[in-house]
């Protein structure tokens, strides 16, 4: 991988720059502050994105800007890679926008998290790095901030240890231990629980032995009950069947005598008719003479026909109407002759006109209207002497209607009075013919009562022998209840007994499985604690060991190149801590001077990236490095061993920030920052 160039928009102390990197060494010079840290974190977003706790978008973003961006250029092998990645302040935080990357001239739009999986595919860092919080493999093999380099060396033991499993990838093995140890806690409290359920598998057989006892008890109890029952069942259904005769014997003789008291009831009815019989032709017999005597006087009687002199009514009723009209058609112009008489006798001058009326136009209009209303007044009094005469005509022809009417009245009720008399004559003779027959039914019905009665004879003796049997019954099947009931309780119970085993069967079962399982849990839980979970450790010591024995060649030797003095050397102990003798004695880091100190980070911080390099085969970050203030606390002496560094690394690319001059004369680039008003730039 080779830088290229880096654009920064609103980053930090910078508002628009662009930084071009060349091959070789550069140095970043600059005054503390002019922001060359802020070009290697904005190059390290632009890869990877924001970080909450390790790189956040408020510790990236310029004060006061609403947004910004970091574009980065570089190449891998034949591809030219350009990502760019935007950030913007919202109302509460600020937010990594999605961005862009262009491979080849082919661009890509996508989210924080797949240009962060893309940049990873493209580096060859291990693929699980998309989840995780911090690009470590990126901060121990191209850019580690000083101060992160020395607070490995001084942080607690075990914090290292996980720190570097991770870094080599190879912090699998401790996960797995940690897993396995929680699994091996789940596969205890699993070989508890089953050893507790298995506990008691011994008194549930014996439980199971007991309750089989009981049934075979059971059954043989039931056997011993059959043939007693089997005998009372048969007593109880031949009793039944002499019963079930009898008692249709029994039936037989109270149809005999419902059919005796539905004679004695049907002859009271005959009888009763007779009566009634005799009665009703007594009564019709009056009746029939009253009625021969009232229309004794009667012939026949024709009936006049009324419709001509309704058609004379009608006639007259509607010459009566007109001349009605005619008389008030005459008063009306009377009364008008009258009313205009008077009017025109009253003016002076036409209402219209407005001219004068004279007395002869009065006059005139005066005769005029007295001739109107003689006229008048004779054809009324010629109409009402025609109107007399006609109600005089009407009132004639109306009473000789009623007339008619009452006559036709008469000849119905005579006609029906005759009908009348037909019907009871009629009567009587079915009534003679009924009282015959009535007297024959009689005399039938006394003969079937004489014979219903001599069958009746001996019934008695049925009641008897139906009661004394139906006693007898009634023990047997008392008896037969009792067996019943005694044989269902023992059934009852043998069927609640097989339940009761078919539930222990179900749980001996199920307490073979949870033995055999448990049998199985012990072996998995043997396995893992006595050779999986050590085969783990031994294969993580094993690497270690190897990455161990690389590690502590690679710290002495570049400890070597920057402190020439025999009398001080160094070394790795087990857990990666840097051993410091010093004139023969042991010495902790904490009590070498800053120069010293400085050089422990640096010797340990090129062994850890050649040793990831190695460890981890596909990662494409292997030719370039960024070292962050690596001289800080250096002696004009030490500085000078800045360049056999360079040297040794042979790396295509180096990029260094540092505020020294002296570096300025080792490195092939110098790219000088400064800071005017708050914003940095190139000078």
């Amino acid at each position: 991988m080779q830088l290229k160039s880096i654009k920064l928009e609103n980053i930090r102390s910078y508002t628009n720059q662009q930084v071009n990197f060349p091959e070789g060494s550069t140095l970043l010079s600059g005054d503390i502050g002019s922001g060359k840290s802020s070009i290697l974190l904005a190059i390290e977003f632009a890869l990877f994105g924001v970080k909450r706790k390790h790189l956040p978008g408020s510790s990236l973003l310029r004060h006061g800007a609403k947004q910004g961006s970091v574009e980065l250029g570089f190449s891998i092998g034949e591809k030219e890679i350009i990502i760019k990645r935007f950030l913007k302040r919202g109302a509460s935080d600020i937010k990594q926008e999605s961005g862009f990357i262009i491979t080849n001239g082919i661009k890509k739009e996508g989210t924080a998290i797949e240009l962060k999986s893309d940049i990873i595919d493209i580096l060859g860092y291990p693929k699980d790095m998309v989840s995780k919080s911090r690009d470590l493999v990126y901060r121990y093999t191209v850019y580690t901030p000083q101060e992160e380099m020395k607070q490995i060396l001084f942080e607690d033991k075990e914090i290292r240890l996980d720190t570097l499993r991770k870094v080599f990838n190879i912090d699998k093995y401790k996960r797995i231990r940690e897993n396995c140890d929680v699994y091996l806690k789940h596969l205890r409290e699993r070989i508890n629980l089953l050893t507790g359920k298995i506990s008691d598998i011994a008194e549930k057989k014996k439980q199971k032995e007991n309750y089989v006892m009981q049934i075979d008890e059971i059954v043989k109890k039931v056997s011993r009950l059959e043939p007693s029952i089997n005998d009372i069942k048969g007593k109880v259904k031949l009793n039944r069947e002499f019963i079930s005769q009898i008692e249709a014997d029994i039936k037989a003789f109270e149809e005999l005598k419902k059919g005796l008291e539905l004679k004695e009831v049907e002859l009271k009815n005959v009888l009763e008719l007779r009566v009634r019989n005799k009665k009703e032709i007594e009564d019709l017999e009056t009746n029939i003479a009253v009625l021969q005597k009232d229309l004794s006087g009667y012939s026949e009687l024709k009936i006049e026909d009324v419709k001509p002199k309704e058609a004379i009514l009608l006639s007259l009723q509607k010459q009566i109407r007109e001349l009605t009209t005619k008389i008030g058609q005459s008063e009306l112009i009377i009364k008008q002759a009258e009313d205009t008489k008077k009017k025109i006798l009253q003016i002076d001058q036409c209402p219209t006109c407005k001219q004068d009326v004279k007395i002869s136009h009065k006059q005139m209009i005066e005769s005029f209207e007295n001739q109107r209303i003689t006229s008048s007044m004779k054809a009324a009094e010629d109409a009402k002497i025609e109107e007399a005469r006609l109600n005089t005509e009407l009132e004639k022809i109306r009473k000789e209607i009623e007339e008619i009417r009452k006559r036709e009245s008469e000849i119905k009720i005579i006609k029906l009075k005759k009908d009348n008399l037909l019907e009871k004559q009629k009567r009587v003779e079915l009534l003679s013919l009924n009282m015959d027959k009535v007297k024959e039914k009689v005399g039938q019905i006394n003969l079937e009562k004489i014979e219903i009665s001599k069958k009746l004879k001996g019934a008695g003796d049925l009641e008897k022998e139906y009661n004394l049997l139906r006693s007898e019954l009634n023990k047997l099947e008392q008896e037969e209840r009792k067996l019943e009931i005694e044989k269902a309780e023992l059934i009852k119970e043998r069927s609640t007994l097989t339940a009761i085993i078919s539930r222990l069967d179900a749980e001996l079962k199920q307490k073979a499985d949870d033995k055999a399982s448990l049998e199985k849990v012990k072996e998995l839980k043997h396995w893992l604690e006595e050779l999986f979970v050590k085969l783990m450790l031994v294969m993580e010591k094993h690497v270690m060991a190897q990455v161990h024995a690389e590690f502590n060649e690679l710290f002495q030797k570049w400890f070597s190149v920057l402190i020439e003095d025999e009398n001080i050397t160094v070394r790795l102990d087990d857990e990666f801590t840097p051993m410091i003798m010093q004139n023969g004695y042991e010495t902790a880091v904490e009590n070498l001077s800053g120069g010293e100190k400085t050089a422990v980070a640096l010797s340990y911080r090129l062994s850890l990236n050649k040793v990831i390099n190695d460890v981890i085969s596909n990662i494409r970050t292997k030719d370039l490095i960024i070292l962050d203030e690596p001289t800080d606390g250096f002696s004009t002496e030490q500085l000078d061993k800045i360049r056999d560094v360079l040297e040794e690394l042979d790396m295509k690319q180096v990029i260094m920030v540092s505020h020294e001059n002296k570096i300025e004369s080792f490195v092939d680039n110098v790219i000088r920052l400064g800071k005017n008003e708050h914003v940095s730039n190139i000078i």
